[in-house]
């Protein structure tokens, strides 16, 4: 009897000790999943999301509407052209300049329409806003906006004197000398001076049907055609070879200045110079990602 009673009381106290660890292992892990719980609720809570007068850093891709990349962060997206086209005015920088832009929140330091898409995200968080000129780098000055006409003409016979002929060819003028038309680079050949009368004649020497590169090389500029040559009118007509699928697509310098070739019109006959850069009077995408909240 004594030893049942002896095993029967180890048994009671093991069970009792089995009891309490099992509720100090409950109180344990429930304490556990509360601290867990507010954690992710200290994570997402307001504290987290970024507001004005923060200092944040973020990752950006900035696109036209054309999915155009003009800008980025990343060097993964500014080095590749095949899956990210660039605009005319992309520049690519070193490797070691694309890290994540710094900037504080309303400061006025970014274009509005970034700063205000940035407030209320997340640190991890990304975003894809589109921003009206309004909201971007505004409109076009219409001062910088020159029409042209698609077919134009351009005289046969060009009277110089022999001063002004120097700084239109570079070289001093002389009777039968042949030198290149600066602006087509056909040539064009000293007809006639006079220097007593201070009067240089040029003629110019362009083959008919032929394809002649303006505004630049290579990429930069565009194709011409002579259509036509009246030695009666004093007339050379060339077809600029732009259409419609061109506005926004090329580039030129007229020696002084780049400009943006926009809205070619083939109906009506007429194209513009943009002298404006190429971001004035453009929607932008941004695709947001913010990195950290520093401050």
């Amino acid at each position: 009897m004594r030893s049942f009673r002896l095993s029967r009381d180890v048994t009671g106290a093991v069970n009792v000790l089995l009891i309490v660890l099992i509720a100090v292992l409950m109180v344990s892990a429930s304490t556990v999943v509360i601290l867990i719980y507010q954690g992710e609720q200290s994570e997402e809570g307001s504290d987290d999301l970024v507001a004005i007068g923060q200092t944040i850093k973020v990752d950006y891709i900035g696109k036209l509407l054309d999915g155009r990349v003009f800008d980025t962060s990343l060097i993964s997206v500014a080095n590749d052209d095949a899956a990210y086209p660039k605009t005319l005015s992309f520049t690519k920088r070193s490797n070691s300049s694309y890290t994540p832009l710094s900037f504080e929140v309303g400061a006025g330091t970014m274009i509005s329409g970034f700063d205000e898409a940035v407030i209320g995200m997340k640190v991890g968080e990304t975003k894809t806003v589109t921003l009206t000129p309004d909201e971007a780098y505004g409109d076009m000055d219409p001062s910088k906006l020159v029409t042209f006409q698609l077919t134009e003409s351009v005289p046969l016979l060009l009277t110089f004197t022999a001063s002004s002929f120097k700084a239109e060819y570079g070289v001093d003028a002389a009777q039968g000398l042949t030198v290149a038309d600066p602006m087509y680079g056909w040539d064009a050949t000293v007809y006639e001076y006079d220097e007593q009368a201070d009067r240089v004649t040029v003629k110019n020497v362009p083959t008919l049907n032929a394809l002649y590169h303006i505004y630049g090389t290579g990429s930069v500029g565009w194709d011409v055609k002579v259509t036509s040559m009246d030695s009666n009118a004093n007339l050379i007509t060339i077809q600029h070879q732009l259409d419609e699928g061109d506005s926004d697509m090329i580039k030129g310098s007229d020696g002084t200045s780049t400009f943006f070739i926009i809205d070619v019109d083939e109906t009506s006959g007429t194209a513009v110079r943009n002298y404006n850069t190429e971001l004035l009077g453009k929607s932008l995408v941004f695709t947001i990602t913010i990195v950290s909240i520093v401050e």
